[in-house]
């Protein structure tokens, strides 16, 4: 019954920015004969495919329990485009039908207002505008499910600390995140940005976890790609959110999320879940340090240990953490007896939408993270929300928020 009710809710909050432009005649709201004729088409072949690609995930994934593929994966995304498309819309017909209903209020009691004619040519202005500003985030999301979710960007940072040690100074870290591997489509394109990973000549590489979506097998396509990661200190990875399984059963049973873990290794990264290691240079050393996934939110694993983490660890050793989720930080990292220096998570993905363009950033996921992506800096301690390599499944897109792979520089401040 739980479901029925969430699919009728679903289908009725999908139907109102629909039902909503149609009877507005958004798609015949253009003078020539050709404009409304390409209006139509384009208008019922975007409604069919929304619907009726609804109806097939619903009965493909819902009803049959398939796995998703490149396919659901791109029908989906597309899905999701148009239905925040036409809430873009929404907006302005709403202003448009404001607007004539103040006309025409105004026309009948003052007779001085212009004719009904000039007020319906206004509002088809208006309805044309809408098409227009609407057109702008459907091709973007066009672009971001094709060639913007494998739009790789280097982050490089510099970060300064006076207890670094001195044989530290220039010691670089790449850190990537949420690789998601069920929901590639193209190999060729994430052997790409593996293989700029390690261009970047990396002293140490860190994985901050979401190696799958659900199943461990995701990852066996990957495995040879994942080979070319090679760092002189070594690569670490502690585990997310969706190394436990989401999906069903199977996907969080002991015997998936064990093989999880292997295909880690398998991977060519050690896991440091609720561990850490010292990396020693010239009789100098600094501490990497992993937590099992925790977050703050009622939905997400709370495996993470940070007194176990810390184990054997000075209390003035500069220590780096690897915790995947970033509400980690706020609620536990920073008020720990154990300073640390610099806390890598990924998890939000930025939420894969949004703008980055002249100082400008923003996306839906501050609404949701208070720590979304990028730097942030609180009691000496330093958080980097990486905004992740790879793709929530039935998201397949990145618009304005792209791919990430990060690269830390340690300097020694004086």
């Amino acid at each position: 019954m739980g479901r029925i009710i969430f699919l009728g809710i679903a289908i009725f909050m999908v139907l109102l920015p629909d039902l909503y432009i149609y009877f507005s005649k958004v798609h015949v709201s253009f003078s020539s004969d050709r404009a409304k004729k390409i209006g139509k088409i384009f208008y019922f072949s975007t409604l069919l495919i929304q619907f009726g690609g609804m109806f097939f995930l619903m009965y493909y994934l819902w009803y049959l329990q398939a796995d998703r593929n490149g396919f659901t994966n791109i029908l989906q995304a597309f899905i999701w485009t148009m239905f925040i498309v036409k809430f873009i819309m929404l907006p302005f017909l709403l202003f448009g039908d404001i607007y004539k209903i103040f006309e025409l209020f105004h026309y009948k009691t003052t007779k001085v207002s212009e004719l009904p004619e000039k007020i319906h040519e206004r509002r088809n202005f208006i309805k044309q505008a809408a098409v227009v500003v609407a057109a702008i985030p459907f091709f973007s999301f066009l672009h971001g499910m094709t060639l913007g979710k494998y739009n790789f960007k280097i982050k490089k940072i510099k970060l300064a600390f006076k207890d670094l040690p001195e044989s530290f100074q220039g010691f670089k870290i790449a850190q990537f995140s949420d690789f998601h591997a069920g929901s590639f489509d193209n190999i060729s394109n994430v052997k790409y940005g593996l293989d700029l990973l390690q261009k970047q000549g990396a002293d140490v590489i860190l994985f901050t976890g979401d190696l799958v979506n659900h199943y461990a097998e995701e990852v066996d396509p990957y495995i040879d790609l994942f080979q070319v990661l090679n760092a002189p200190y070594g690569q670490y990875a502690s585990t997310g959110n969706h190394d436990y399984g989401y999906r069903n059963e199977k996907s969080k049973s002991f015997e998936n999320i064990k093989k999880i873990k292997e295909k880690y290794a398998a991977c060519n990264f050690k896991l440091l879940n609720n561990e850490n290691i010292k990396i020693e240079k010239n009789g100098e050393h600094i501490n990497i340090a992993g937590v099992e996934n925790w977050g703050a939110g009622r939905f997400f694993p709370k495996k993470g240990d940070l007194d176990k983490a810390f184990e054997n660890i000075n209390k003035n050793d500069f220590t780096i953490l690897m915790s995947h989720d970033p509400t980690h930080w706020d609620t536990k990292i920073k008020q720990h007896p154990k300073q640390v220096h610099l806390t890598l998570s990924g998890h939000t993905h930025g939420a894969q939408m949004g703008v980055e363009l002249f100082g400008l950033k923003w996306s839906p996921g501050k609404y949701v993270y208070k720590r979304w992506a990028g730097l942030y800096e609180e009691a000496n301690q330093y958080l980097y929300v990486n905004r992740g390599f790879g793709m929530l499944e039935g998201f397949s897109f990145r618009t304005g928020i792209f791919p990430e792979i990060t690269v830390f520089e340690l300097e020694r401040e004086v």
